[in-house]
């Protein structure tokens, strides 16, 4: 008897605890969502749900709630064609009562709308500029295309278009002209200067993803310590006209002159400095120069073909807004032309020719 109460009374204080009712295992499609962000999205359309249960109680539903919702619908639609009508017809006298100032405040806050921007360039100024490097005022920029045009096209010299895609070229043919005349003469000049180991095609890519970068950056902030070109357009047009973006910014950090170190002339084995005036493409050519000794002293940011592009380009908007190094070299050969003008006439360079 001892032996039984004594299990008993173990039994007893052991700790009997249920097991949790376990349910029953869905599979992982049942589990998953049925809404597709990305498809219903793109057709507008609710995804079908998996389980047949699903589809039977959203059956139910839908057909409970669509006798609920055609009973209002009848109702709701004609006080909506009539409220429909009489908006419109408020709007319609609303707006015929307003004047065009007024809706012109309304509308574009009081900014007229404009297809063409005012203040920018005119074709015969861009030519101008593209080959002289200077921009004149519109009267004497279309004077002097015209000159041109009347010294390159002869009269009675007119050639039919036969078929060919690009007209003929006139004859007999001008000073001075060469196959290569229908490339620009900015952007060849640049590109040449940008070309490394022959490799014209590597130099041309370089300069159509400068000109892409330059189309989508944002217009630059001018800078009145550092003035460009006289008569450059606003600063909104650049962006639109890479070309014109790129001719302005090396034609404003270009240097007017040059100065030459004349050996033996300046007496005593001294060299005499003398300044001397730079033609338009001799400028272009020293101010891009200096831009790309600018870029390559500047660490590497990244690697791919449109990095080096990318460097050019950021340091041509650095030029138009006045950050860049170059104009500090500008500002030094002007100094230094101006201080060696004293030299144009010299006794003693006209002894150093003789000799």
């Amino acid at each position: 008897m001892a032996s039984r109460l004594k299990i008993w009374g173990a039994c007893r204080t052991l700790a009997v605890r249920t097991q949790p009712v376990r349910l029953a295992a869905q599979p992982f499609l049942a589990q998953a969502s049925s809404t597709r962000f990305y498809a219903d999205d793109a057709t507008n359309k609710p995804s079908n749900s998996p389980s047949g249960a699903k589809r039977e109680a959203s059956g139910s539903v839908s057909k409970s709630e669509s006798r609920s919702t055609k009973a209002t619908e009848g109702a709701s639609g004609e006080l909506t064609q009539k409220a429909l009508q009489e908006t419109s017809s408020s709007q319609a006298s609303s707006i015929e009562a307003l004047d065009d100032a007024t809706l012109e405040q309304i509308l574009y806050g009081g900014r007229p709308v404009t297809s063409q921007r005012e203040g920018g360039l005119t074709e015969a100024q861009e030519e101008a500029l593209y080959r002289e490097g200077v921009i004149p005022p519109p009267e004497q920029a279309e004077a002097i295309v015209a000159a041109g045009s009347q010294s390159t096209v002869p009269v009675g010299t007119e050639v039919q278009n036969a078929g060919h895609k690009f007209g003929l070229p006139q004859k007999p043919y001008p000073d001075g002209f060469h196959v290569k005349k229908r490339y620009h003469p900015v952007l060849e000049q640049i590109t040449r200067l940008l070309m490394r180991h022959g490799e014209l095609s590597v130099a041309q890519r370089n300069m159509a993803s400068v000109m892409n970068f330059l189309r989508t950056s944002p217009a630059p902030i001018y800078s009145p310590k550092f003035p460009l070109l006289p008569g450059t357009p606003p600063a909104a047009h650049l962006p639109l006209n890479p070309v014109l973006y790129i001719t302005i910014a090396i034609d404003s950090v270009a240097p007017l002159l040059k100065v030459r170190n004349i050996a033996g002339a300046g007496g005593g084995g001294r060299a005499l400095e003398l300044p001397v005036p730079l033609a338009v493409r001799q400028r272009r050519r020293m101010a891009f120069q200096w831009i790309l000794d600018v870029i390559n002293k500047k660490p590497s940011k990244g690697s791919g073909r449109n990095q080096f592009a990318h460097r050019i380009a950021e340091e041509i908007i650095a030029v138009v807004e006045g950050r860049s190094s170059v104009w500090e070299k500008r500002k030094l050969v002007h100094k230094l032309g101006t201080a060696a003008r004293a030299n144009v006439g010299s006794n003693k360079l006209k002894t150093k020719k003789k000799k």
